[in-house]
């Protein structure tokens, strides 16, 4: 009997022990969860603390995105060319560049002793225009009609090997061209090639403006774009030019306005659907805002739709994953 009892008596310490073990364990267990979720919920706070100062913004300014760049221009002008009536040497009268009426004494030749029995020749204009004395031997060689059909790579070369002269002061013989007049009512075309591996950002019907030297200036309007061996070449009507080329080769600068709006990085675009637009940043964290791309040029984008002084992200994709955690 006494045996029986002690059974008993066991089984009831060790179900004790049981219960008191397992309510240990699942204190522990409750416990460790509740650690588990503010380490989580810690580290998850603190992922976001750091996301959210990784993100870069940048204050949009407001202006005009514009592409420049360096060509090589070929004016085709109107022009007449004038000889000499007789042999000796050009004395010129009128400055080059200046605008003259039919019939003006352009330039005086002073014949050598014993020639043309020694009278000093007066040179007139025959038509109004522009007196210029560069020549390069290529005078009257393209107009509208012939250089539309030409390769303008092949007119490059040949326009730069060109011989270049100005007869004043030399020794000429009688036919030899003297100078020649330009008509400045006529709009002159310029044909420009751009540097091997430049992409102009530029369509046919667009005004751009070019400016050379020191003063020159003027607008152009594209006719047409192609590309030959390795470097594009644009055909442009210039349809105001102050003051008028007299040079046919000029190294000219192309300035491109494609459009003015709020200036961003192309990187900062994100699309969702068709529709572009960007993060930007509010008290909240990053919220997406719909834009209207204007221009784009290189690494850089015009867009409307932002007022000024709004932050954009310019890291994207960190704005995407903090919309995610929050």
């Amino acid at each position: 009997m006494e045996k029986q009892v002690v059974r008993i008596d066991r089984r009831r310490h060790k179900k004790r022990d049981l219960k008191k073990k397992a309510r240990s364990l699942v204190k522990k267990l409750i416990l460790l969860f509740f650690i588990l979720i503010a380490v989580f919920w810690f580290g998850r706070q603190a992922f976001n603390f750091c996301l959210f100062h990784a993100i870069r913004t940048v204050n949009a300014p407001i202006e005009e995105l514009v592409e420049s760049a360096e060509v090589k221009g070929i004016f085709i002008i109107k022009e007449e060319i004038v000889r000499a009536p007789g042999a000796g040497k050009l004395v010129s009268l009128v400055p080059e560049g200046a605008r003259i009426p039919v019939g003006t004494v352009v330039a005086r030749l002073e014949p050598d002793d014993g020639l043309d029995g020694g009278e000093k020749i007066n040179i007139k204009s025959p038509s109004t225009g522009i007196v210029c004395y560069h020549l390069d031997g290529w005078e009257g060689a393209f107009d509208r009609a012939s250089w539309e059909h030409s390769d303008p790579s092949v007119l490059f070369r040949n326009i730069e090997k060109g011989r270049k002269s100005e007869n004043d002061g030399a020794q000429i013989t009688r036919g030899d061209p003297v100078f020649k007049i330009l008509d400045n009512l006529a709009n002159p075309y310029v044909v420009i090639r751009f540097e091997p591996g430049y992409n102009p950002h530029i369509k046919t019907g667009e005004l751009l403006k070019m400016s050379w030297g020191e003063e020159g200036n003027g607008k152009a309007k594209v006719a047409s774009l192609v590309k030959k061996e390795g470097s594009y070449f644009a055909a442009m009507e210039m349809v105001q030019a102050r003051p008028f080329p007299c040079q046919r080769l000029l190294e000219l600068k192309m300035t491109n306005k494609m459009g003015e709006g709020m200036i961003i990085p192309k990187s900062a675009l994100v699309k969702k659907g068709t529709q572009p637009g960007v993060y930007i940043m509010s008290l909240s964290g990053p919220v997406w805002r719909k834009v209207k791309v204007v221009a784009t040029l290189n690494d850089k984008t015009a867009v409307h739709g932002l007022t000024p002084g709004t932050e954009v992200v310019t890291t994207p994709g960190l704005a995407k994953i903090l919309k995610k955690e929050i």
